[in-house]
């Protein structure tokens, strides 16, 4: 039994999402309000929350490109609730939103320093496809995911 819930994006939640950002990622990784508000309010967006003892403990940003490329934008827990299994159910709330809008490729970047992030990716069938030479502010390279996905004809 899970001590949290997944749930859709509500308009109130920007401001903690926002807070979250700053809390996982260094404030030179992070994105600003507007760059969280864009991606947050795109057509092609699915941001999925999670929330413990009501408070907002973590989320996933993705979006759904015009081609059917999904990509992942962020996915942030804090850090006193990390392994609980709140990353991977959000990343599966993510990866259903995928399937249901016919997403056959989906694909993130991911800071080449950051292997516990590659491990956990790897671990839910993501692989390393390319470096992204100084990604993060021309300072850090990423490493280029992919995940592929069976069309929806292909399921049982």
């Amino acid at each position: 039994m899970t001590d949290y819930t997944v749930r859709l994006y509500q308009e109130h939640d920007l401001g903690r999402l926002y807070e979250i950002d700053r809390i996982c990622f260094p404030a030179d990784m992070a994105y600003s309000r507007a760059e969280l508000r864009f991606y947050i309010h795109h057509p092609g967006s699915i941001v999925r929350v999670a929330e413990m003892e009501c408070e907002v403990v973590g989320f996933v940003a993705g979006l759904v490109r015009g081609d059917k490329t999904g990509h992942v934008i962020t996915l942030d827990v804090v850090p006193p609730v990390r392994r609980r299994g709140i990353g991977s159910t959000l990343m599966s709330a993510l990866h259903e939103e995928f399937l249901c809008r016919n997403v056959r490729l989906a694909i993130l970047e991911v800071s080449a320093e950051d292997l516990t992030a590659r491990r956990f990716y790897e671990n839910i069938d993501y692989e390393y496809s390319e470096v992204l030479p100084g990604y993060y502010n021309r300072r850090i390279d990423a490493c280029r995911m992919v995940r592929w996905f069976e069309p929806a004809l292909d399921r049982a």
